[in-house]
């Protein structure tokens, strides 16, 4: 067998990222981000990443321009899978499947006959049951979105993604019942002839709903829970003595509400029933602060705004802050023309002057845009001309602006983010769309990523501990010199009843108006990664990874303990787990016991033993923190 290497072009990479929102999802999940060092052995390799929605021909395009070797790209799959077997007589032998995550910060390679696609829900039953009766692992993976790799295990996996239907829209109930390997995004675009939405979305769209409720994904607004207490209804396909289990609240309490983010340990989710909303339009504002005014306002911005995100840049005095409104319930001290509402009072409405930007486009990209100009003066890099410049977008300019220079020097990470700075205040504004469209946004390129939650009091009377532990955070930041790019995202939830997410308020005898009301603040780090244009021998990501490990979230959890920060389950490391740096994460399982005390560990554990006995389900991560499944099945 001969092995290939793709080689892609910087130049390469921005034409796919801006292709790629023509590209169906279902026809290719893998595109979104091809800055992964992209070396394929003798197998599969399933770039199961983000994608975009429309012609498949405008993908074969793609494929063809970048002249992809050996490539397979099946219509109506959601793997962009390349061939390492050039012969055609080997056409037949199986090959081992390696599939990377959406950062590419991990990877998995199954031996042939341990990853499954299953076509139908009998066929799902049918795998399920075998590996109970065998004794086989299918770990459940979902988009491959979790930085982490929580999904992932060599012993064997299964995905949804052909499971994908929306079942039913019932606009009396106002849910959604999907098959959980259906995408977000499809979601949404079913729901939206119905004029309906879902009440909240993470920063991206293209989850599986099954990954998207499991992990406890989360958007932003105070009043608003993670995404997981959406699940009205589910249903998980257990490799257990009760087979296929449905559950509401109502059947199953307790248990339901552990298997509605039960991190793939419980069951293969394969049906979830969702709440809706009736679809709206929001009214997105763009202001740029100082970090005091930024404090002073926030328990103002918190009550005032459906939706808000502080984005704190590093070694700047400067918070962007984005607010999201319904164009019918704007408040009255917020953005928009204040107009009579015909009842004798006031309202706001956003008028084409309010949406009128003060900066072009390419006004705004100009200090990012003369930024990368200086650092290629004295390079040789050809592919950077000025064209492929200027089709660039603030995310793509970013991510080359830092890998064109040293992205652990902390004086080059201060004058990308100065930049970054500059860019933001032009960029000051007011624009309006559909919730699902504003409630997304650029995540940047691959990158390490490492968030934290944790409670801040309750709606009503939040305290200062938002603003604290990102103060105390940014001061350990600076006067250590860590090269920390921007942003800081910092966004709110409202509590979640499910017991293991991170915004739960713990077991409780009586609710209270505490535990109603409660308040949690997510803060996320990052450190981004260089394409193989940048990085052909791959150290200068072994480096990154290693002082994002080493440096920053260990300083994020030394700043974070008397705050009882909590990681987002797709974002945690634990020691032993894949990359260079396990004795980084030492103590963290520990503390994420502690976190959730012994009850609710038990809990978890003793629905793990009754409807995964055998453990086909786990990873080294869930065993590493709530250790091997409990043999005895019967006891919960």
């Amino acid at each position: 067998r001969q092995q290939h290497k793709n080689i892609i072009t910087m130049t390469s990479i921005i034409a796919a990222r801006n292709a790629i929102k023509r590209f169906p999802t279902k026809q290719c999940a893998a595109l979104r981000h091809l800055s992964s060092r992209t070396v394929a052995p003798a197998s599969n390799i399933l770039f199961d990443h983000d994608s975009r929605k429309q012609a498949w021909s405008s993908a074969a395009a793609l494929i063809a321009a970048m002249a992809v070797t050996s490539s397979a790209f099946a219509a109506g799959t959601t793997a962009f899978a390349e061939e390492a077997n050039d012969d055609a007589e080997d056409e037949e032998e199986e090959d081992s499947t390696k599939i990377l995550n959406w950062s590419g910060t991990h990877s998995v390679e199954l031996a042939p006959g341990k990853y499954h696609e299953p076509e139908t829900m009998d066929e799902l039953v049918q795998l399920v049951s075998k590996a109970y009766n065998e004794g086989h692992h299918i770990r459940p993976v979902g988009s491959a979105l979790s930085p982490n790799g929580l999904s992932f295990d060599s012993r064997g996996m299964l995905s949804l993604s052909n499971l994908d239907k929306v079942i039913e829209i019932n606009k009396e109930k106002m849910t959604v019942t999907v098959e959980a390997g259906a995408r977000v995004s499809q979601v949404l675009d079913a729901l939206r002839p119905h004029g309906l939405t879902l009440p909240n979305l993470a920063s991206i769209a293209e989850q599986q709903i099954g990954g998207f409720v499991s992990v406890g994904a989360h958007g932003t607004g105070a009043a608003i829970p993670p995404c997981d207490e959406f699940v009205e209804a589910l249903t998980i396909v257990t490799p257990s003595r009760f087979g296929v289990v449905n559950m509401t609240e109502a059947s199953h309490g307790p248990l339901f509400r552990l298997a509605r983010l039960g991190l793939g340990g419980l069951g293969i989710l394969s049906e979830v029933t969702l709440k809706v909303i009736p679809a709206h339009r929001l009214v997105e504002q763009t202001i740029v602060m100082s970090r005091s005014e930024a404090k002073e306002k926030l328990p103002t911005l918190l009550k005032r705004h459906k939706h808000i995100r502080y984005m704190w840049i590093p070694y700047e005095d400067a918070v962007v802050v984005v607010t999201n409104d319904p164009e019918n319930e704007l408040p009255l001290m917020g953005v928009g023309t204040e107009v009579d509402d015909g009842k004798g009072g006031k309202k706001k409405i956003v008028t084409a002057e309010d949406l009128e930007p003060k900066h072009s486009k390419d006004e705004q990209l100009a200090p990012l845009r003369s930024f990368l100009h200086k650092l290629l003066e004295n390079k040789q890099d050809t592919s950077l001309d000025e064209e492929t410049i200027n089709g660039m977008g603030f995310g793509d300019l970013r991510d080359v602006i830092l890998a064109s220079g040293n992205m652990l020097d902390p004086d080059h990470v201060k004058r990308c983010n100065k930049a970054e700075h500059e860019f933001w205040v032009k960029a000051q504004g007011v624009d309006i769309a559909p919730s699902d469209q504003k409630l997304q946004f650029d995540c940047g390129g691959q990158q390490w990523v490492y968030e934290v939650c944790f409670p801040v009091g309750t709606f009503g009377l939040p305290n200062s501990n938002s603003i604290d532990f990102v103060e105390e955070l940014l001061k350990e930041i600076e006067s250590s010199g860590i090269a920390t790019p921007s942003p800081i995202e910092q966004r709110w939830t409202s509590a979640s009843t499910s017991p293991l997410s991170p915004a739960s308020v713990g077991p409780q005898e009586h609710e209270s108006y505490d535990s109603q009301n409660a308040l949690f603040s997510w803060v996320g780090v990052i450190m981004y990664l260089p394409s193989e244009d940048f990085d052909p021998t791959g150290l200068r990501r072994e480096f990154i990874t290693q002082s994002f490990k080493e440096e920053y979230c260990k300083l994020v959890r030394k700043v974070g303990e008397k705050y009882g920060i909590m990681c987002h389950w797709a974002k945690v490391e634990v020691s032993g787990s894949e990359g260079p740096s396990s004795d980084a994460n030492d103590g963290v399982a520990e503390s994420v016991r502690a976190r959730f005390g012994p009850q609710v560990v038990s809990a978890f554990n003793a629905a793990r033993g009754l409807y995964d006995p055998k453990g086909v389900l786990s990873c080294s991560l869930l065993d590493q923190i709530f250790g091997s499944t409990p043999s005895d099945s019967d006891k919960i």
